[in-house]
Parts: structure tokens; C-alpha cells; sequence
């Protein structure tokens, strides 16, 4: 049954139903009341009505009379009868129906709350396998909406900043610029007026049609709106955008009831308690036009998709009514031309509490969940994008497959690169169910202004700028590009920007990747990525330092075979070589690199996972210094990866207060097994980091020389397990466990060690309490060992 006949048939069938109403009510007359209804019914005048002829009425019977009534007074019918009871003095009758109406009506709102509820209760992820599905309460979050717009000074800041700073500009922005939520979207603002329209924008993935099908919920369940609207109905602009033939507003509420019966005369009778939800107005293919005399004020009047939404927009249908629409920020501009002062409202996405919710929800383990979170705030610009929940939803998915098997998370989205490729990957899936990839030239357009921004320290662009770079019809434009309106003197202006600018230095990186046709080109590419593998080095240019890091992870044999299978497309293979030049350049500086320089060189040896790389150049690197640096837990995995693929066996690494914890020992684990010298000397590195240090020394043979662990909130209670590991090792000369908490307990153990290990020549053990009785223990055991001829001293 097509959309027409639904809706025909459900008008009819409501006709029926309203009929045996007003049926059932006539037949409780006597006669006499009968006659004096009809006569009544002669004089009576409905507004917008005609009256039935004299002829028809005088000799019609109750069925006959009924069919007159709807055919002469349509949904006004029954509110007619009602008015013709209480005229002759029939309360009870006008009362009786007024109620079988209402019951009526009432019985059918609660059966479509009851479908709305069975639709929209559960939700399918992008990756769902048949079967698959979760409570849409337990994967929604509430997100950061504002209701007013961001000055461009404020906007810069936002897509500028990253990290923890990030998400408090994001929260700040949330209370200075009418932080709102789902429930307040129609509430009256500071002057006491209701809006009828709202407009809820927000770049792809930020969430909009997820809050869309938690508000249907809501209302179904009567937890939002209930006392507001009486219906609620979502259309998807996807969706509309495929009908071809032409359709009423009421097809459209037919298909979304989903039932031949429903009463769309009576749903309609009250306006004021209806809210439409246009879902992805940007969708809609730039067919609606808000200008012209093509439009509709009949709900029953069939006209194209077009006609129907641009009418319900521009309140020529049913003006009454309450709309809601989402949209990206491109879209908002030509919205703007349909609506009449529509509220504005934007969904900022995570707060830093909600990410936090909604790892905890996706995993319902909090262990797994933990390792998510960990992995999402240790590295920075994962933190910065997790603000947006495909991005949180997408490394919780891969995590959630790998933590299966796995007790940590594997190479899925063990760099940066590899989230962001899998986020882009993610939107243009979604994005080309209707439509195909975009070509290569279109991507490199793309990148193209991502480059010239970067190289600009730009990041809003003008009109211009997007047509110089071919992108004002591209895509593209509207699926990775944010387009925003500001306030210029007393006239408005468009700008563009990237989600952020992590998104903006990923894309500016692929520009070198994705291979040009033109050999000339390609050359110059190579001179230009020469340049600027040497220029970022420099004072002043930090602002280039992640595009490079991206560059070394867009060049890893398993992310460019991705890309080719995705984008469809070449990827450049001189690149690599380059990079590997310029490695090796670094490599054999002299005086070596050290803190943050080495630890940016070795994040770009991480991020391309070709262990080649590391074996060509951390010979260069046998001392580590990253001494007095805060490090996070990705550096250590970061310096892990570096020193596991090493060709040498005897590194020095100095990682001397650099607040690390167990679980940065954990995250060092690979790398240890080839270093001989571990100064971990002024952390909080705790009991359970020296067991995990354990674990891994049990495990690579204890091959270490040097082990300083001085003012690391050490106890009795970790002793025991340290002594007896160290106590194997032939290798162990100096150790230091100064300014921890032991005590006497300890000293069994400790003198257990220093007869065993005969390798080891120096121990500290100041700051610790042994008492005097202990230290004087310690002291024999040091006088006995030297007149044994072994060299030994202790430093208490």
C-alpha cells in the first residue's frame, strides 16, 4: 500500500470511528429529542462550516443525519453535536460524548507512545551484528547545549586549545553562553515568550539524532513533554529526500503512526499540542527553497516532499505547531530563510563528567572501562576529540573487541593517527550510504586547506578561502568543515573551521600522503614535506609538531593499505624513505637529543609502528634523558615501543621525577627487558608499580646494572617479592631505596639480598626507618662483607 492510500484509508477509517461516535450518541435520543436536535441543528452556524440543507436534514434518519454532519462539518462534527446538546439542554448526552471523544482519543495517544516506546527503546550501534542491540537509556548521556552564539574570539580559542584546557574553555562556554537541556528546549526565555521554533545544530557526530530519539523516548514514556504535546513526530531528511511521489503532511504522519486507523482528523484538531522534529535538515540536498508562492496551508493537500516541509517551516502549515529541526552549522544559514524567530541551540558534546558516564555505561566493567579512560585522557589529542561521542563510541568499540581477547588494548588504536583515521573512516561511511566516496581530487582539496591553514597558523576561513581550494561545492565541505556565521559591524559573515584543530593538522598530513597524479607536483610535494620535516624542529614552529606526528603515523604500511581499501585511492610511496632520512638526521646529532625534543622525535617513531625505524636509530640513543618532564601514560608506552625495537641491550633511561605510576611501569613493560640502567628515582611509582616492575624484571632475566627507586611511597609491604627478584641477578651493582617508609620488618629481606646478589656493590638505604637497632644490623652486615674481600658499601 503506497503512502497516499495510507493515508486515505486511515482518514476514512477515522471518519468510521468518529461516525459510530456520533452514532452511538444520536441513539440515546428519544424521539422527541431527536426532532428537537434537528430542528436546533438548522439555526446552528459552525464557523468556516456551511449548514445542511433544509431538504437533507427535515426527513434524514440518525445514520443518515450522522453522515450529513461529518460531510458538512468534517472534524468539527463532534464539537458541533456537543454545542447542539447544551443549546436544548441536553448536559448529559454533550457530556457523555464529550467524554466518549476524549477517551477515544486518549486510548489512541497511548498506543502510539506505546510504538514510539517499542521503536525508539532500543538502539543499534554502527557495527551491530543481527541481534545486537542496547537500551537507548543506557548509551545516552546528557551533553553540553548552549542556547546562544560563541563570539569568534571564543571560537578560536575552543578549536585552538587542547587537552583538559579543552574541556574546561568547553564548560565555560556552556555556563556563559545559556547552558540549556533537552527538557527547557521550549520553555520561555527571559522576556516570557514561548518559542515554536527550535533549532538544534551541531557538527557531524556531536550527537543530534541520538538526542533526537532520546526526546521521542522521553515522550513516550511521559518523562518529557508530556503535559506540552499531545503528539510527537519525527521526520528523518534522509529519509524524505528519496520520496518521489507527491505526499501530504498527513501521508507523513500516517507512515510515521504506522497504522491505517489512526484518527489524523482529531490529532490535527489541536496544532498547538503537536511538535514535528526535522532530523538533518543539512540532508535534504539543497532542494528546499524558501522564497516563492509554491506552498501548502492544507495538511490533506498531496504536493512534492519539497513543498510539504518548506510550508510546516515556514509556518504556512499548521502554524500553530512546534517544530524542532537539528542541522550541521553549514545547513543553519539556509534554514535561516524558512523559520520566524526560532530559538537557536548548539550541542557543544562531552562534558568531561559525561565522557566519564558514558565509558562507565558502554562497558558496564568498570576494569575495562578504566583502561578506555585511561588510554582516552593519557593521550592528548584523543582527549581533545573525545568531546565528540562518535569519538568516544568508536574507541570503546574497539576496545571492547580487543579487551575479548586481550588484557590490554592491542594495535587497533594503539597511535593517534589510527583513532582519527578510524573517526573520518567512520563519518564518510555513514555519510556515503546515499552517496558514493568522494574522488581523491576532492580529498586532496580537502587537505589542501588544512595544509595552507596550518603552514598560516589559520584556523578560520573565509568564502574565499573555500573557493580558492575548489570546496564550495565539494561534499566534503559539509561533513568535516564547521561553518559558522559572526557578527562584522553591523553585517554578518560565514566562517569556516575544521571540527578542531587536531582534525584541521590530520587532514593538512594527508595532503602529503594521498598521491598526486601530476609527477611534477609529486616532486614538489617531496621538497615541501623536506622543508617541513626540518622547519618544525625549530623555535616557534610547535604549532607544526602534530601535523609531522601524523605524517610519520598516515606512513605505516597497515594505515595506508586501510586507506587505499577505503578512499579508494594511492598513497604516496616516497614518503617513508623521507621520513627515514630525516630519522636517521636526528638520530646522529650531536650532543643527543633530550626531554621533550626526544620525546616528540620518538612519539613520531611510534606513531609510523615500522620497528625498521627504531633498529636504524636508537643505537644513537643508549642514554635516555627525560629526567623532571611529567610524563603521561602513551610517552611511556611511546618510549616502550622505542626501546623494544632497539638493536641494543644496554640502554640508560632517566625518567627521575616524572610523576609516574604503575601503571606507567605496566606501559614500560616491553622495553625494559633492553635497559640496564632504571632511574625511577622521585615518583609514585607505589607498592603495586614495584610488583608490576617485578613481574616484568621475573620475566626479561633481571639484566639491570642500575635500579634507583629513591622516594617512590614504598612500604614493608612490597619488599619481600623486590629482594628476592634482585636477589637472582648476576648483573644488579647499585641499588637505591632511599626516602621510602620501610622498616625493621624489612631487614630479613634486605640482608637476604645484600649476602646473595654478590654482583651488587652499592646500596642506599637513607630516610627509611630501620631504627637504631636496625641500622646497626646493617652496619656488621657491611663491615662483615668488606673483610670477606668482596667490594660493598652501604650508605645509610
Amino acid at each position: 500500500m503506497t503512502n497516499a492510500s495510507l493515508a486515505v484509508t486511515a482518514m476514512d477509517s477515522g471518519t468510521v470511528m468518529m461516525q459510530d461516535l456520533l452514532l452511538d450518541a444520536l441513539e440515546d435520543l428519544g424521539e422527541d429529542e431527536f426532532e428537537k436536535f434537528k430542528f436546533k441543528l438548522r439555526t446552528t452556524v459552525a464557523p468556516g462550516s456551511k449548514n445542511i440543507p433544509l431538504g437533507r436534514l427535515e426527513k434524514a434518519k440518525r445514520e443518515v443525519l450522522v453522515e450529513l454532519l461529518v460531510e458538512f462539518y468534517e472534524d468539527k462534527a463532534a464539537a458541533m453535536m456537543v454545542t447542539v446538546f447544551e443549546d436544548i439542554g441536553l448536559k448529559y448526552s454533550a457530556s457523555k460524548l464529550i467524554k466518549a471523544v476524549g477517551k477515544r482519543m486518549q486510548g489512541y495517544k497511548k498506543k502510539y507512545a506505546e510504538n514510539i516506546m517499542e521503536e525508539y527503546q532500543l538502539t543499534e550501534d554502527r557495527n551491530s551484528l543481527l541481534g545486537e542491540n542496547t537500551p537507548l537509556n543506557k548509551r545516552y548521556i546528557e551533553l553540553l547545549i548552549i542556547k546562544k552564539h560563541r563570539s569568534q574570539k571564543h571560537r578560536e580559542h575552543e578549536l585552538s586549545a587542547t587537552g583538559r584546557l579543552h574541556m574546561e574553555i568547553l564548560e565555560n562556554n556552556s555556563s556563559q553562553y545559556l547552558s540549556t537541556d533537552i527538557e527547557s528546549l521550549f520553555e520561555p526565555d527571559e522576556s516570557r515568550i514561548t518559542p515554536r521554533t527550535v533549532v538544534l545544530q551541531g557538527p557531524a557526530g556531536i550527537g543530534k539524532t541520538m538526542t533526537v530519539r532520546k526526546i521521542m523516548l522521553g515522550w513516550a514514556a511521559g518523562e518529557l513533554y508530556s503535559d506540552v504535546f499531545d503528539y510527537v513526530f519525527c521526520f528523518n531528511c534522509r529519509a524524505l529526500s528519496l520520496f518521489e511521489e507527491p505526499s501530504s503532511l498527513v501521508d507523513l504522519i500516517v507512515e510515521q503512526c504506522q497504522d491505517i486507523y489512526a484518527p489524523v482528523k482529531e490529532i490535527l484538531t489541536h496544532p498547538e499540542k503537536l511538535l514535528f522534529i526535522i532530523d538533518g535538515f543539512d540532508e535534504l540536498h539543497c532542494f528546499l527553497k524558501p522564497e516563492g508562492d509554491n506552498f501548502c496551508d492544507d495538511p490533506y493537500s498531496k504536493m512534492s516532499v519539497e513543498v510539504v516541509l518548506s510550508s510546516l517551516l515556514r509556518k504556512k502549515l499548521l502554524p500553530q505547531s512546534y517544530l524542532l529541526i537539528t542541522t550541521r552549522p553549514g545547513a543553519a544559514e539556509r534554514l535561516q530563510g524558512f523559520l520566524k524567530f526560532p530559538r537557536f541551540t548548539e550541542i557543544l558534546g562531552f562534558s568531561e563528567k559525561g565522557r566519564h558516564e558514558y565509558v562507565l555505561k558502554f562497558f558496564e566493567d568498570e576494569r575495562k572501562a578504566n583502561i578506555a579512560l585511561r588510554f582516552i585522557e593519557n593521550t592528548i589529542a584523543v582527549s581533545t576529540i573525545c568531546f565528540i561521542p562518535m569519538v568516544c563510541w568508536i574507541i570503546c568499540s574497539v576496545i571492547k573487541v580487543e579487551l575479548e581477547t586481550e588484557e590490554e588494548i592491542a594495535d587497533t588504536l594503539d597511535t593517534t593517527t589510527k583513532v582519527f583515521v578510524q573517526f573520518s573512516h567512520s563519518l564518510l561511511k555513514h555519510d556515503c550510504k546515499t552517496q558514493k566516496i568522494p574522488a581523491l581530487k576532492e580529498f586532496r582539496k580537502l587537505c589542501s586547506l588544512a595544509r595552507d591553514g596550518i603552514l598560516e597558523q589559520k584556523i578560520l576561513f573565509e568564502e574565499q578561502d573555500i573557493k580558492k581550494h575548489g570546496l564550495d561545492a565539494s561534499s566534503l565541505k559539509d561533513l568535516f568543515l564547521d561553518r559558522r556565521m559572526f557578527k562584522k559591524g553591523i553585517s554578518q559573515h560565514n566562517l569556516y573551521s575544521f571540527l578542531h584543530l587536531c582534525f584541521q593538522e590530520y587532514f593538512a598530513a594527508m595532503w602529503y600522503i594521498l598521491q598526486d597524479e601530476s609527477t611534477g607536483e609529486l616532486e614538489k610535494n617531496m621538497e615541501d614535506l623536506k622543508r617541513l620535516l626540518v622547519e618544525h624542529e625549530k623555535p616557534g614552529n610547535e604549532h607544526l609538531t602534530l601535523t609531522v606526528c601524523f605524517i610519520f603515523g598516515l606512513s605505516s604500511g597497515k594505515v595506508c593499505t586501510f586507506l587505499e581499501q577505503t578512499l579508494q585511492c594511492k598513497t604516496s610511496d616516497l614518503v617513508k624513505p623521507l621520513l627515514l632520512q630525516r630519522a636517521e638526521e636526528v638520530a646522529a646529532e650531536n650532543p643527543p637529543r633530550k626531554g621533550h625534543c626526544l620525546l616528540r622525535f620518538f612519539h613520531c617513531l611510534f606513531e609510523i609502528q615500522e620497528s625498521e625505524f627504531a633498529k636504524r636509530v636508537m643505537n644513537h640513543f643508549q642514554i635516555i634523558d627525560l629526567s623532571f618532564n611529567t610524563l603521561s601514560v602513551l610517552d611511556c608506552r611511546v618510549l616502550a615501543f622505542c626501546l623494544q625495537h632497539s638493536a641494543i641491550k644496554d640502554h640508560s633511561i632517566d625518567v627521575t621525577f616524572c610523576r609516574l605510576t604503575s601503571h606507567h611501569i605496566r606501559a614500560l613493560a616491553p622495553g625494559i627487558k633492553n635497559c640496564s640502567v632504571l632511574e625511577f628515582g622521585s615518583n609514585r611509582i607505589g607498592n603495586s608499580g614495584v610488583k608490576a616492575l617485578c613481574d616484568i624484571l621475573k620475566e626479561t632475566g633481571c639484566n639491570v646494572t642500575t635500579l634507583n627507586l629513591d622516594e617512590n611511597y614504598l612500604t614493608d609491604a612490597c619488599i619481600q617479592e623486590l629482594c628476592a627478584v634482585l636477589s637472582t641477578s648476576h648483573t644488579l651493582d647499585s641499588l637505591s631505596l632511599q626516602d621510602n617508609s620501610f622498616t625493621k620488618v624489612s631487614l630479613p629481606f634486605i640482608q637476604h639480598l645484600i649476602e646473595t646478589c654478590t654482583s651488587l656493590t652499592l646500596l642506599r638505604l637513607g630516610g627509611n626507618n630501620f631504627g637504631d637497632k636496625g641500622k646497626k644490623l646493617l652496619n656488621e652486615q657491611e663491615k662483615k662483607i668488606t673483610q670477606s674481600g668482596r667490594r660493598f658499601l652501604l650508605w645509610m
